[in-house]
């Protein structure tokens, strides 16, 4: 029943009806009983909720102390905080203790009433350097060797567990094989030491307090009758523990409002249900709906490009987004010759828009694998641009990239005590704190790294010393190889990375994280590939020295001195913002790129397994069209170093869907690999002439986006596929046709495939999509 029926006035609403449109303005007046707000990107959403929060304290009398308002960011807890308190015009500094998030949320049921579960008042919460202490503890009580399991791969699964509300005794006889079984032990003795050191870590926080009022009736009931109205921001996001959570605290009125855009559900890699959002009006009874779907945010054409985009998906509520605010430009897409001609074309295109009067705060690039930033931070720092980096550190920050970095330099000097300090022990090698000391020791003042190399007797002995000698092996090679003017720098890379063993230590992890951490290693290869490439011998050196050692040094001296750049004193209003797909959710820019649009870059070779992830990766790119209010373009390169190699590419999916009416296209002119470019730029009409854009242009050179309208000949003749043909190898996967052939009686094909290129295959081994 609407809280309309029973009061005929509402003094604060009535005063406001002026600022909500007619929907907000139904989901703020509709007070009782579960309901559930589709608020689609930039339809006002937090102020629905802000005011909801004020009409129910204003106009219906309910004290503050009986609303709970949870959502997942502290920056999101703030921003509905003090627009609920402008809105009560209360003016005092003090906070509205349960307008927080989840983990805030918990964390205070659990300082008041975790002693119920053996916790004191003032446990610890540990983080993630914490936890994997602990965790590697229990490894060693266990006697299970990081071999066997790791650290981090158990952490993981642990975690798994816990955000579905399992507790440690309840998964004993679910194991599925050894490594589970292993998990589940370590589950156990990671609990145990926890609650020996009362602390707890972050998914516990949500556990244990559904633990307490799953377990305690009257807890249960207390909070039930003081919790009388229940909101819930970003809902698509929630995962089990807090949906279970969210059921304990409904009391039987089921006052609870739910507010989120399962459009927008992209945290499924961390354990987010989309179902929780598809299904709260199927599970909960008679429940309303209400869609906000004016956007207030964005032109109509990357309205209207948003909504085909996600159209394709089928585990959605159906909503369409309009704007008032008229069509605006078309979205721009360029073609570029390569990975590096991109990173040009973005920074150039970003200076002629900052030339034209948009703040740098305003601009944004985005990408959807982390490691695609190098190339932009370089050009970046070539062109002085300031910018700053959003949702992860500096690619040469990064701690892979720093771990291997180390290697190198103590080979360039072995007096590099820090690089040796970071690498002995890295991968694990039984060295501990102990042996490190007993080493610089023994060392005395001689420089560390050719001490280890030149030693025969090693000053450990144990596990420490088998980890010492793999060390010195690795030493000794290293050495050898920077003598060697023969040497190519990214051979010494690639070989010293392989027998370091850090890429098996990552392999064995199995996460996201450590998938993640291996794609940036990758990347690092391609950096120092671009780098030897565009090399050149530093005429005034004195003393000859062989040329990977220059190199090496150069390359160093290279990423130290991108390392130290101060962003030329800039503040965050005059940078530039490079994040992650995943970091922008939330955010908004007058003018944002989409970089690297490239099927098995985006989307995500890895989110061709199941159709949900790729329906989860179409809500991601949703998300992206959807931060730009007036400019977007979109970015491929024809031909990409990806992971130490180059690969022609195939332009993304969601590239393919939008409609040519609205695109601007752009094609470098130096692409001499025009039969790798996208067949959706090539529309039926005659051919006309492209705009091109030359690598040596620069941002005070502009040129003109038009529709790029050519079409080639294609032989027709009697093949089973034509160019364009999407097909599946069972080795290679995805691939597109660009060209049919006969090899006497056998039908070729070449085929560029998703992150492997171009390759010649038999038209028998493939089969159409």
């Amino acid at each position: 029943m609407s809280s309309s029926t029973i009061f005929r006035s509402f003094p604060f609403l009535d005063a406001h009806r002026a600022e909500l449109n007619e929907r907000q303005f139904e989901a703020v007046e509709r007070t009782e009983g579960p309901l559930l707000i589709l608020a689609g990107a930039g339809s006002g959403k937090t102020r629905v909720l802000t005011y909801r929060i004020a009409h129910l304290v204003r106009d219906l009398g309910i004290p503050l102390g009986n609303i709970l308002a949870m959502t997942f960011s502290n920056k999101a807890a703030r921003e509905m905080h003090d627009r609920v308190k402008k809105l009560l015009e209360d003016p005092s500094p003090i906070r509205i203790p349960w307008i927080s998030t989840f983990h805030s949320v918990s964390a205070r049921l659990l300082r008041f009433y975790g002693s119920r579960l053996g916790y004191q008042a003032d446990f610890a919460i540990y983080d993630d350097s914490d936890q994997s202490s602990i965790m590697k503890t229990c490894l060693e009580k266990l006697k299970l060797s990081e071999k066997e399991i790791s650290a981090d791969s158990a952490l993981h699964r642990i975690g798994e567990w816990k955000n579905q509300g399992k507790v440690c005794e309840e998964i004993r006889d679910q194991c599925a094989g050894q490594f589970d079984e292993n998990c589940a032990k370590l589950y156990q003795a990671y609990t145990q030491e926890l609650l020996n050191a009362q602390a707890m870590d972050f998914d516990d926080l949500l556990l244990n307090a559904f633990r307490l009022l799953r377990d305690h009736e009257d807890l249960r009931q207390h909070f039930q009758t003081q919790w009388q109205y229940v909101l819930i921001d970003e809902f698509q996001d929630t995962n089990d523990i807090q949906y279970k959570l969210l059921r304990t605290l409904m009391n039987p009125q089921q006052n609870i409002c739910v507010v989120g855009d399962d459009d927008q559900s992209i945290y499924g890699w961390r354990g987010a249900k989309i179902e929780n959002i598809l299904n709260f009006d199927k599970e909960m009874s008679n429940c309303a709906v209400v869609k906000l779907e004016q956007n207030y945010r964005s032109t109509g054409n990357i309205l209207k490009a948003a909504d085909v985009i996600i159209s394709k998906n089928e585990l959605r509520h159906n909503k369409m987004l309009w704007t008032t605010e008229g069509e605006g430009e078309r979205l721009r897409v360029a073609v570029l010759a390569d990975d590096r001609v991109e990173a040009e074309f973005v920074i150039g295109e970003i200076k002629r828009t900052i030339a034209a009067g948009v703040p740098p705060n305003e601009i944004a690039v985005f990408y959807r694998i982390n490691s695609l930033s190098r190339g932009f931070e370089e050009e970046c720092l070539r062109q002085r641009l300031p910018y700053q980096i959003i949702g992860g550190f500096r690619f040469y920050e990064r701690k892979e990239i720093k771990d291997l970095l180390s290697y190198f330099k103590i080979l360039l000097n072995p007096a590099d005590i820090a690089s040796f300090r970071r690498t002995v022990n890295t991968p694990l090698r039984g060295i501990g704190k102990a042996s490190i000391d007993k080493i610089e020791e023994a060392a005395a003042g001689r420089p560390i790294g050719r001490f280890i190399a030149d030693a025969e007797n090693l000053p450990v002995s144990g596990k420490a010393l088998t980890g010492l000698s793999v060390y010195r092996d690795w030493l000794r090679w290293g050495y050898d190889a920077l003598d060697k003017s023969s040497e190519s720098l990214v051979d010494l890379f690639i070989d010293g990375i392989q027998k370091s063993k850090y890429r098996e230590m990552l392999n064995v992890q199995k996460t996201d994280d450590a998938q993640d951490r291996l794609e940036n290693i990758q990347e690092l290869l391609s950096a120092v590939q671009e780098f030897e490439e565009t090399w050149e011998v530093d005429s005034t050196q004195s003393t000859p020295v062989s040329t990977v050692r220059q190199k090496l040094r150069d390359f160093l001296e290279r990423v130290s001195l991108m390392a130290d750049i101060d962003e030329l004193g800039a503040s965050q209003s005059e940078q530039v913002t490079f994040m992650s797909l995943h970091s922008a959710k939330g955010l908004e820019f007058k003018v944002c790129f989409m970089a690297g649009m490239e099927e098995g870059l985006f989307p995500t070779v890895r989110s061709f397994e199941s159709y949900q992830r790729t329906e989860e990766e179409r809500r991601l790119c949703y998300v992206g069209i959807t931060r730009a209010r007036e400019k977007l373009y979109f970015t491929r390169a024809a031909r990409r170093r990806t992971f130490g190699s180059i690969n022609y590419s195939i332009p993304s999916r969601f590239l393919n869907d939008l409609p040519k009416s609205l695109l601007e296209t752009v094609r470098d002119e130096n692409d001499l690999f025009d039969d790798h470019s996208p067949q959706f730029f090539r529309s039926r009409k005659a051919a006309t002439s492209t705009s091109v854009y030359s690598g040596t242009k620069r941002a005070e050179s502009p040129f003109d986006f038009e529709f790029d309208q050519r079409i080639e000949a294609e032989d027709e003749r009697a093949y089973s596929f034509k160019k364009g043909d999407r097909v599946a190898h069972p080795s290679f996967g995805d691939g597109i046709v660009q060209k049919a052939e006969y090899l006497g009686s056998d039908e070729c094909l070449s085929i560029v495939f998703a992150g492997r290129g171009l390759k010649k295959v038999l038209a028998k081994f493939v089969n159409k999509r």
